[in-house]
């Protein structure tokens, strides 16, 4: 069996947070404290549009170029391992070899990840 209160208990006492003005002061902070999240997105999103997104092809640019040189460097020290070094006969097809061994790889952890 459930409590039920009597409508005039549950009268008495929202007319008792009325008159006290408890529920107008939690209305207000709820209705102050909206507002700031609401603002603060907003300033968030306006610096974000005005700072950071203009930067995000650049700096993509700068890290995909970082790491072609990072691929480039590990390519010539795996050659020069297998003494295909710069200036050998082989050198050229070593580095081929291996741009091409990471393309297959690549593509296989890309198909893996398009399920």
């Amino acid at each position: 069996m459930a409590l039920e209160f009597p409508n005039a208990d549950a009268a008495l006492l929202e007319d008792n947070m009325k008159s006290n003005g408890t529920l107008t002061l939690v209305q207000s902070i709820y209705d102050q404290v909206h507002l700031a999240l609401w603002a603060t997105l907003a300033a968030f999103v306006v610096f974000f549009l005005t700072f950071i997104a203009p930067r995000l092809p650049e700096a993509a640019a700068r890290a995909e170029a970082l790491r072609i040189q990072e691929i480039a460097q590990e390519n010539e020290g795996y050659c020069a391992k297998w003494q295909m070094g710069l200036g050998t006969k082989m050198h050229d097809q070593c580095v081929f070899d291996l741009q091409e061994l990471r393309a297959k790889v690549e593509n296989r952890i890309a198909d893996q990840l398009d399920f």
